[in-house]
């Protein structure tokens, strides 16, 4: 053991300071001539500088000894990769053209890959930031009916949890209920607050940083309303007043009392501000119809998830004996809480797969830049044959060449792992801005050291496909053939394995971009996007809630009349008042948008009905004169179009003309299925409606897209729409100026009714539009880069082709061979493999056209020009070469020859 920390503790040494140890060396062995030299001046009576030579030809070569020393210490191979490496970037300098292409290229695949290995790590299999956050678990129902869906968790599964699963410690459980935080002065914030167990914090471990945690008596009925606020909301409202604790704030109709304050960053249980205590009491309900929640809880000290599952699966077969009209078919489970955010295995392999794919594209890419390195390796056959002729392992020279190709991948690891950290944190602030609290706060894509490791392994990777296949080839068997060559030409021969290469990129380039570029043309230019036919600089939109509470059963009945009847009431009023501020011409509603599938009536009597999947939304009569759509036939909503249940139905002209054939007035459609579950307008199943109006089309949901999609819009009365969105029309008004008195106006109404954001439709069609143009420009890159690079492989190799021909081009010139009969047959070699490519590339391509029917053509005639173009490249790589080639004196060719 000592022996080995020695010899570490050298090898330690000698990596830090090479210098001095070969200094130590070199004094080291002059002490032991200087005294054999005097033993033999003393012994012998030589003189001493005889003396010194014979003991100096004794000991033998100090260089000697310090390479044998260097070998004990485990340092040779070390000192030759540092030589390797500086090699390499020395050949980046000297062969810039290469480097530029190989590492942009590599960047490309390896930033790529790395940006889906810090997106799978965050989502599928996230670390929750928090104290041993790997034992804080979720509890959860399936449904053992329905394939092990997620089924509704309630309050009296935690109660039976909570008194016979002992493996698992402060199972507490929340939900997410939305509030408006309103201040002193009027204002009001939208907030999404997490009423939550006292346990919650306890599960955390988390401290407050001003105050306390909420405590168990909190969730007593009738204790004082309590809130902890976290960081952001004690910065942003209170400013950052450190005397907090105690003031009150407002949530809707309630006054709260601010306890505690927790630290910047903290937003368990998903991604919350705001942390009120849990008052739900399971005795109040009947078994299966109190409000749903989520549970969470810690592993005991020495439990381990297998054993909390047993014990689960007994409590579980408890229940179902004793409840089997509400858990017959229930089965809970316990998994790591970060996972049950999207616990959806095929999701999952699905982004694994995606992964796999993001790593074999490196591999294509990684392959291309190996032809290009094949190419000049080409040029330096020479140097390596005359290495291995004077007793260079074939070993080395491959070693050689692997850390130049490895220079050159770390240099492309280097740059894309900038590239996605930029993307990283656009992709955090995306996340941000689109969806906020719905993100659970622990899914941050960052370059973690995993990444890291995980693109270090990519290069390695690239460094092998680049630098260690054309090594091997270089240092093949024909390698004395090229010692033999070194008057003129080169060994290396060009062999099916690089053949196939060529082909295969041609035919890759062939099948992929016609689709590439057909996807992004249409992504970034859909049909009609440009021409929109209202003002959309003057509409704003805002989603609008209103606070309700859970009573129990015997209540719920009567609370949800009222509740429906104020719900429109309330829109109804503040629809007037929103209408009455000054330059606001229209407000109006429309609810979500959802599909299904419906069976349209024949057009005659007789004739067969058809089914299609739709879209569909409930919309207020008023949302057409909102958007300022025309009406192409028929007429608009009227009121006794409300009455009852509405059977009555506007189309657009999309709809009308891909499913109604363009006569649409009068004909009759039934829902077969809604994705919901409910019908829109609260009618009968089987009921039919009639269509009585044909609208032009025009974008009333995001996204906000021109591309002409059949909608069906039916009327809805006033309180159906829950949530509901409001759109005002606006004209000369300050966007800056109106989301602030939209607020005022709809808080003064109601304290309980709650606006979303306010965006215009303009603002929203440019940031769709900016997203979907990076989303493009990323994909474009991506699959260019492997074009390009196809590219210069073929230029590459074409040149190398011709250039093994330059002493036959010579020598059957002068022997009169027509400058033009030698083109062609250098072309004709060239034209064979390109012509082989294109044609598998084109064959792969027409297949996946023929899957389709739309735009065939175009994609045909797309699927001709990428291959003449591949052609056009491949032959105008040959003729360069080929010309200086032409060029050569046929004296000079004999005398290389």
């Amino acid at each position: 053991m000592n022996g080995l920390l020695a010899r570490a503790r050298s090898l330690w040494r000698g990596l830090l300071r090479p210098g001095r140890l070969a200094a130590d060396m070199e004094e080291e062995m002059r002490f032991h001539v200087e005294m054999e030299a005097e033993r033999l001046a003393r012994e012998r009576g030589l003189p001493p500088a005889e003396a010194r030579r014979q003991a100096a030809v004794a000991f033998g070569g100090i260089e000697n000894h310090k390479e044998q020393g260097r070998d004990a210490r485990g340092l040779t191979w070390i000192h030759g990769l540092s030589l390797d490496l500086r090699l390499g970037l020395r050949m980046l300098v000297k062969y810039p053209g290469l480097a530029g292409v190989g590492v942009l290229g590599m960047a490309v695949a390896i930033g790529f890959g790395a940006g889906l290995f810090s997106f799978v790590a965050a989502v599928v299999d996230p670390a929750l930031p928090l104290d041993e956050g790997h034992r804080i678990v979720a509890v959860q129902n399936l449904d053992a009916a329905r394939n092990d869906q997620a089924r509704e968790t309630q309050l009296h599964d935690l109660a039976a949890w909570r008194e016979g699963l002992r493996a698992v410690e402060e199972l507490g459980a929340y939900r997410t209920v939305d509030r408006n935080l309103l201040t002193p002065d009027g204002r009001a914030e939208p907030l999404r607050i997490a009423e939550m167990s006292a346990s919650g914090f306890r599960v955390a471990r988390v401290p407050p940083l001003l105050g306390r945690w909420l405590v168990d008596e909190d969730e007593r009925p009738g204790a004082p309303p309590v809130v902890v606020v976290g960081y952001d909301v004690w910065q942003r409202r209170f400013a950052g007043d450190p005397g907090v604790v105690g003031r009150t704030l407002r949530l809707g109709n309630d006054v709260h009392t601010v306890v505690g304050v927790m630290p910047e960053g903290f937003a368990f249980p998903v991604n919350n501000r705001l942390w009120a205590p849990l008052r739900l009491d399971p005795l109040v309900f009947e078994r299966g119809e109190a409000p749903p929640i989520d549970v969470f809880g810690r592993l005991a000290p020495g439990a381990t998830l297998e054993q909390a599952q047993a014990q689960l699966e007994i409590l579980g077969r408890r229940t179902a004996a004793a409840h089997p009209d509400t858990h017959r078919h229930v089965r809970p489970r316990v998994l790591p809480y970060a996972r049950s955010f999207i616990d959806a295995p095929e999701l999952a392999w699905a982004l694994y797969l995606v992964q796999l794919l993001g790593s074999l594209l490196l591999g294509v890419i990684a392959v291309n830049v190996a032809i290009l390195v094949y190419a000049r390796t080409a040029a330096r056959a020479g140097e390596i044959a005359v290495r291995l002729a004077l007793g260079a392992g074939r070993a080395r020279v491959v070693a050689q060449l692997f850390a130049e190709a490895l220079v050159l991948s770390l240099a492309a690891a280097a740059v894309g792992l900038v590239g996605a950290g930029v993307w990283a944190r656009q992709a955090n602030a995306y996340m941000d801005r689109m969806a906020g609290e719905q993100v659970p706060f622990w899914w941050k894509i960052a370059l973690s050291g995993n990444t890291v490791a995980y693109v270090v392994g990519l290069a390695v990777l690239g460094a092998v496909i680049v630098g260690v296949i054309p090594a091997l080839k270089a240092t093949g068997p024909r390698v004395q053939s090229t010692l033999r060559a070194l008057g003129g030409g080169t060994g290396m021969r060009m062999g099916r394995t690089w053949t196939f290469l060529v082909v295969a990129q041609v035919a890759a380039a062939v099948a992929i971009l016609p689709p590439t570029t057909a996807l992004a043309w249409q992504e970034l230019f859909p049909a009609g996007a440009a021409a929109p036919d209202f003002d959309a600089e003057g509409i704003f939109t805002a989603g609008l809630g209103m606070d309700r509470e859970t009573p129990p059963g015997a209540e719920a009945e009567r609370y949800e009349r009222e509740f429906a009847a104020r719900l429109a009431a309330r829109q109804a009023e503040l629809a007037a008042r929103v209408e009455a501020e000054p330059g606001v011409a229209a407000a109006t509603y429309v609810g979500g948008v959802t599909g299904g599938v419906i069976e349209v009536e024949g057009p005659r009597p007789g004739a067969e009905s058809t089914r299609h999947g739709v879209r569909y939304l409930e919309v207020d009569p008023g949302v057409f004169d909102a958007f300022g759509a025309a009406f192409l036939a028929g007429r608009v909503f009227r009121p006794e179009d409300l009455a009852g249940a509405p059977t009555a139905v506007v189309v657009n002209r999309s709809f009308a003309e891909q499913v109604l054939g363009g006569a649409a007035l009068g004909r009759r459609f039934r829902y077969v299925r809604a994705e919901d579950g409910a019908l829109p307008g609260g009618t009968e199943a089987g009921a039919w409606y009639e269509v009585v109006g044909v609208v032009e089309d025009f974008p009333v949901e995001l996204p906000y897209r021109w591309e002409g999609v059949g909608t069906l819009y039916h009327p809805a009365a006033p309180g159906r729409l829950d949530p509901a969105t409001l759109v005002v029309r606006t004209r000369g008004v300050a966007p800056e100026g109106f989301a602030a008195r939209l607020r005022e106006v709809t808080t003064a109404l109601d304290p309980t009714l709650r606006l979303g954001e306010v965006r215009s439709v303009s603002h929203q069609q440019r940031e769709e539009a900016r997203t979907r143009r990076l989303l493009t420009l990323g994909i474009l890159v991506a699959v260019l880069s492997v074009v390009l690079l196809s590219a210069a492989g073929i230029h590459a190799l074409m040149s190398f082709t011709v250039a093994q021909r330059r002493r036959e081009i010579g020598i059957r010139m002068a022997l009169g061979a027509h400058p033009r009969r030698l083109l062609a047959s250098v072309f004709a070699r060239a034209l064979r493999q390109l012509g082989a490519g294109a044609a598998l590339g084109g064959l792969l391509g027409s297949a996946a056209i023929a899957g389709g029917e739309d735009g065939a053509g175009q994609a045909a005639g797309l699927l001709l020009a990428v291959a003449a173009l591949m052609l056009t490249v491949g032959m105008l790589a040959a003729l360069g070469p080929a010309r200086r080639g032409l060029r050569i004196q046929p004296m000079e060719a004999l005398r290389e020859d």
